[in-house]
């Protein structure tokens, strides 16, 4: 049975189009459509496309923040999109990072303040919350020194990592991580990938990957999604390009061929000599 599976998910939003009066007519703008897809436990599932081909929409039609138009949605085979289920229900089992971290954390919370709020919501039993904010914030390579901090104090970086320490704090089983490493320069990204893969691995946790960048998709995730105008037009396993049928995946693909070719040749290309 897979952890999460999305069955001919479809999101429309009424629009009006035309001028004013009578000449004015709604229509309907499908931002996502018929979409499927699963996840394993245990496996990292990258979604990659263009900006505005409904990737962020996905994500917040699988937390329950919006209503889906049609389909269902499924969590250990039980549906879980619709008006009867509790969000709190679905904060359990799954988690969000976005890209804005500082919308994310509230200004007036320290660290320990932030990481306690979800330990004690979730685990009331819990008696030392202290000692587990402890342990989050080494999973994410912080040191205990950053409990008293605020959010203003920390880097671009920093504030990610205790994002992701946050959304580790309720044990979730799969955390969708929608652009969560696009601010980030290229020595913070490389970092914050290589930490999220030994999470994974030590914390046997699903993810689902959403990012327009294929090469941050490639290095962390075991099957990708590529998803176009609202639709997912081809997934395919690690490493296996020849699946692709859609032409923009081909596209994509072969772009990611070019740049990756074009790198290696000007490291290997041997540098001239400054004539004296």
């Amino acid at each position: 049975m897979q952890l999460l599976e999305l069955r001919r998910v479809t999101k429309e939003y009424p629009v009006r189009t035309g001028s004013k009066g009578w000449f004015r007519r709604r229509t309907t703008l499908q931002a996502v459509r018929e979409v499927y897809l699963t996840v394993k436990k245990g496996e990292s599932v990258g979604l990659v496309g263009e900006s505005g081909s409904g990737k962020s929409t996905l994500a917040k039609l699988i937390m329950n923040l919006e209503p889906v138009t049609s389909g269902q949605i499924l969590l250990h085979g039980q549906v879980i999109n619709g008006k009867r289920v509790k969000p709190r229900q679905i904060f359990k089992q799954m988690q969000l990072v976005l890209q804005d971290s500082a919308s994310s954390l509230y200004p007036k919370m320290s660290v320990g303040e932030l990481l306690e709020e979800p330990i004690r919501n979730y685990f009331p039993e819990e008696t030392e919350p202290k000692k587990r904010c402890v342990k989050l914030l080494e999973l994410v390579e912080l040191d205990d020194s950053f409990l008293s901090r605020y959010p203003h104090q920390l880097s671009g970086g920093q504030k990610q990592r205790v994002c992701i320490a946050k959304a580790l704090a309720v044990k979730p089983e799969i955390i969708i991580f929608d652009e969560s490493v696009a601010s980030l320069d290229q020595p913070s990204q490389a970092s914050m990938m290589e930490m999220l893969k030994r999470i994974q691995k030590d914390e046997q946790i699903s993810y689902l990957f959403i990012t327009h960048d294929l090469p941050s998709a490639i290095q962390l995730c075991d099957r990708i999604a590529v998803m176009y105008q609202g639709e997912i037009v081809d997934t395919i396993t690690q490493g296996d390009e020849r699946q692709l049928r859609h032409p923009y995946s081909r596209l994509l693909f072969q772009t990611l061929d070019l740049e990756s070719g074009s790198v290696m040749q000007e490291q290997s290309s041997p540098k001239r000599r400054k004539r004296l």
